[in-house]
Formats: C-alpha cells, structure tokens, sequence
C-alpha cells in the first residue's frame, strides 16, 4: 500500500536535477525478517546448519551474520567455516543456541531466572548486544540481599560493568542484611575486604563491621582466623564506643590471638584518649566515617510546641505528596538542638565546650555554611530585645566574630542553607511575627531581601531539599501552622504544599534523612 512519489519533481536549486521525497515503510523489515523466519521453519533457501549438542538448526548465512558480528567475522572471513554447510559451536548448548537464533530472525526472547545465566555468556559470544542488555536489567531487577553478591560476580565474570556497579551499590546498601546470609559467609577473602573498605557502606554502626568479620571468619575458623590483621585494617574501630572496644572488642579471642588485631585496638583507644576537639587531626582511613550514597528522602518534623511540648514525629513523603505518623519521642521535646557553647562529636559520642558568643541569646536561629557556623539574630534576655546581629564561629580558630547586620530584628527565625546561602526566614520583634525573608552570601558579607512567605511564621523548622528551601509550620503569633511552604531561589517565589501536616507546631526539628528501600 505504499504509495511512492505523491507529489511532482521538485526543482533543486543547487542543481538541475530533480528528486522525489523518500518515503520509508516501518513495516518492511518486520515484514521481510517474518518471511525469512517462515522460509526457515520449513528448511527453505537455507544454506547453512548450526550444530550445538545434539541440536541441528537450519538458517540463512546472511540473516546470521547482519545480526550477529560473531557470525559476520565466521561467514565472510578466510575461516573454514566460511564455506561449510554444517557449523559446530561447542560454547554453547544447543537449547541456548535455538533461543538466540530464534531472537535473530523475530527479534522476541524471554529471559527467565532459569535461563539467565546461560543465555547472557551465549549472547556475549554471539555478540548480541541487545540481548545481553537484557539478561543483565533483567538480573538488575532481582537484586535482593540474598543474591546481590552472587549476581555481582557472575557480572565481574562477564564484565558487565553497569550490573556490576549496581549489585556493587546494592550490597553497600544492603550490607546489614547480607551479612547474615550464606553468599556473604561464602566470599573469599578479598571479596570480604573489598566490600568492608567501601567508604560507601550502609551500616547503622560500625558495630555491625566488625560483627560480620568475626562472624565470616568463624564460619570457616581453622582456614580464615590467619586473615583477622588483614581484615581488621579495613574495620574502623576508632568510629566504635570506648564502651563496645572493651566489653566486646578487646575480649573477642580472635583479636586477642593477633598481635596486629591488638595494635589496631590500642590506635582506637589512643584515638578516644584525645580531646574531642583535636581528634579531627588524626586523620586515617580507620578515623573516616563512611558515607553512604543518597537514597530516595524524607523529610522528618520531630517534637515542638502545640501549643505545649508535644512527642509527635510526621515525615513527608515527596514522592507521595502526603504525610505520615511515625513513632513518638520517649519524651516531650522543643526547642532543641541549638547548642552555641558546646560541640557534639559524632564519633565519640561526646560533648566538649567551645567558646562563647559574644551576645546572649535564646531563640536564636543556626546554620552552617562552609564549614562556619553561623548564630542568628534571638532574643536577649538582657536587654529584652530582639536582635538584627548575626555572629559566626570558626571552629579551626574556636573563636565567635561578627558579621554584617539583618536588615531586621528577628527572634526565633528559621535558618535555613541553600545553594551556598544563608536564608533567616520570618521570626518575629516584640509582637510583630514576619513574613519576610533575608539571604546572607558569606563571600561578600551582605544581606538582601527575597520574596516574602505567604504566611507569617516564627519558630518554624526550615530544610533545603532538591534546590528549594521548606519551611514547615511554626506559628503566627495566635495559633501553630500545620502549613508548609517551599521557596524556590530561580523563580524568588513561595508556594505552599498541597497537603498540611496533621499537628500544627512550631519550635520543630526538621531533617531530611534517607528513605529506607
């Protein structure tokens, strides 16, 4: 039903000559190869047949070798085969080789759990690229922490370099749950090691490293206990509590046998001998904390005020639009988290004081931008007035400077960073709650205004997430807000969610924390 050449010669100016538009049929090829294959089925202008085992296979040279480069270099080159009617492959099974072949001549093949892993290294050797493609989305889509390692090196087997980055990425996340399965207590040594390096594995504690290591070597502990220094090079026993290093680490036989297993326990409690604040110095690949890759996030409103302290924690669900409950605090909190004379230091679960701010204050709004911390505006109970200054503590000096003023006297302001900025969002002086919003950028010492909220707000909890500042709840001076609103710096505009929480509040802790998958 093609029609060719509907319209007239067309003149081209460049040249005398006269054409006609091409027209293409989308439906030939399928069309040809459908005839192909029927001429196949019934051992027709077929001139060459593919041996595997016991399987005989009838086809057209041509169709093999344009769909196949394997079969391209067999047909057309100087090989023997060249000419042969009747060509074995020994790598191959023969019910293997009628799939692949079948896929050459229809384009059609159904990977299955079953003939997965014989049909990916087929296709590799046929150089059926599409079908290899498959087989490993294919294995892509099973990854589950029963089988990620297993998958991961059948992919290194085959360099199938996309699969193995992502059974790789898989396990990392997932290294909590694999660890109490056979696959993990199967690796070989370096394996082991290689995914207890990662900067990037997913554990809750570090307590959970070494767990697994004393757990692989007891599976097999005649042959593996020799590995223990090499495989607690790459546990960061300095990250652990003094507590678990010695009720649980320095009393494990397996490092109590190992004189290097004991010089890595000594680092670790030289490590927590140090002042909190000089610890950072020491700087070693046991003494780095790891650093999971980003997951799908959520956005967690914990405790605050409605209008008392509340234990209430929601998350919203970015993906889903929606809010959900999640369990309470063990106790009614609000107010917290903002520590301006004392310094928490993660790995050692510890407190140590920093210097003092130059300026009493409560209410005061904090953020952190390059590596300075940044004390803005409260209310000082001295003078019983709101503040417009801002200070900033630089914890390389441990030392509080001023910088530029607010425009405006904000007390209990939401602080939020963006993009490299410093946002103060709403709070309030005396009475007067505000809606509007400054921006400090650190490289030139100055403040601006922005677009105002659409609501006036104090206390609220402020985040940044995807390149948009949320600030969630708060109140207006009469009630607490249930309301959240995003500012987006492109468009200098604020808009409010289309779903509220289910608890107005203010003085709330916001966070976004990765989505478990």
């Amino acid at each position: 039903n093609t029609k060719i050449c509907q319209q007239k010669p067309v003149e081209v100016k460049e040249s005398s000559e006269k054409f006609c538009p091409v027209t293409v049929n989308p439906r030939h090829t399928r069309k040809a190869f459908k005839v192909m294959n029927e001429l196949r089925s019934e051992n027709l202008l077929c001139d060459v047949t593919i041996v595997a085992e016991d399987v005989e296979i009838a086809a057209h040279k041509v169709v093999l070798a344009a769909c196949s480069p394997y079969f391209h270099a067999m047909f057309t080159g100087e090989m023997s085969e060249s000419r042969a009617k009747r060509v074995r492959i020994k790598e191959v099974d023969g019910w293997t080789l009628k799939l692949l072949v079948d896929y050459v001549y229809t384009a059609e093949i159904k990977v299955t759990e079953e003939n997965v892993q014989v049909l990916l290294p087929a296709a590799s050797l046929l150089q059926l690229q599409d079908v290899r493609k498959t087989c490993c989305e294919f294995l892509e889509s099973q990854l589950h922490p029963s089988n990620c390692l297993g998958i991961r090196a059948f992919a290194d087997m085959h360099a199938c370099t996309d699969l193995l980055s992502q059974a790789n990425t898989f396990a990392e996340q997932h290294f909590s749950d694999i660890v109490t399965g056979e696959e993990f207590l199967n690796l070989g040594i370096e394996q082991v090691c290689s995914l207890i390096a990662s900067d990037k594995l997913t554990v809750v504690s570090e307590e959970k490293v070494f767990e697994a290591v004393i757990a692989w070597v007891n599976h097999d502990k005649d042959v593996r206990q020799e590995h223990m220094a090499h495989l607690m090079e790459h546990v960061r026993l300095p990250l652990l509590s003094r507590d678990y290093l010695v009720q649980r680490v320095e009393e494990e036989a397996l490092v109590k046998n190992s004189s290097a297993c004991k010089d890595y326990l000594i680092e670790a409690m030289k490590y927590h001998l140090l002042p909190g604040d000089q610890r950072t110095l020491i700087k070693s690949a046991r003494t780095r904390q790891r650093t999971p890759v980003s997951l799908p996030k959520l956005m967690v409103v914990v405790g605050g005020q409605a209008p008392k302290a509340i234990r209430s924690v929601e998350c919203y669900d970015f993906k889903e639009e929606q809010w959900h409950q999640v369990a309470e605090l063990p106790s009614r909190r609000c107010r917290s988290g903002l520590a301006t004379v004392e310094a928490y230091n993660v790995k050692a679960n510890e407190w140590f004081h920093v210097a003092p701010m130059n300026t009493r204050r409560s209410s005061v709004g904090v953020g952190v931008v390059g590596g300075m911390l940044y004390a803005v505006g409260g209310y000082d109970g001295a003078s019983r007035q709101c503040l417009s200054t801002v200070e900033c503590y630089n914890p390389s000096t441990n030392e509080w400077s001023y910088i530029s003023e607010m425009g405006t006297r904000r007390s209990g302001a939401g602080v939020g960073v963006l993009n490299g900025l410093l946002y103060a969002v709403g709070g309030h002086d005396g009475p007067l709650v505000r809606k509007s919003v400054e921006v400090f950028d650190p490289s030139t010492n100055m403040w601006k205004q922005v677009a105002d909220m659409n609501m006036c707000r104090r206390n609220a909890g402020v985040c940044a997430v995807d390149g948009m500042l949320y600030v969630v709840g708060g109140d207006d001076g009469s009630c607490n807000l249930a309301s959240v609103e995003f500012y987006n710096p492109t468009t200098d505009k604020w808009i409010l969610l289309p779903s509220c929480m289910s608890t107005g509040r203010s003085y709330a802790g916001v966070t976004v924390i990765d989505k478990p998958l």
